[in-house]
């Protein structure tokens, strides 16, 4: 439900509806469909994958601890980044 992702879509989704290809209203319809296809399979399998990596989270403190170090360790080499090329930006 990414409003800013429908308003990339129509504004590009026009570009590639062609007269010469058969109605215009078929291909936009095939167009909507694998768009939606798509869609289901990202973030339906984001979904199921969060849904799963849940119940292994709730389930084993080593396994929640692990991540949230990974989370925060990964966060600081994000911010050294930033700061080493904003500084070699300046």
């Amino acid at each position: 439900m990414n409003p800013k992702a429908y308003l990339f879509m129509l504004a590009v989704f026009p570009q590639f509806l062609r007269p010469e290809f058969g109605p215009l209203w078929r291909q936009a319809l095939i167009m909507l469909v694998m768009i939606w296809a798509t869609q289901l399979a990202v973030y339906g399998g984001l979904a199921l994958a969060a849904a799963r990596s849940r119940a292994v989270l709730t389930g084993s403190p080593a396994a929640t601890k692990l991540v949230g170090r990974a989370a925060g360790l990964l966060l600081i080499v994000i911010a050294a980044v930033t700061l080493l090329r904003g500084w070699n930006g300046a």
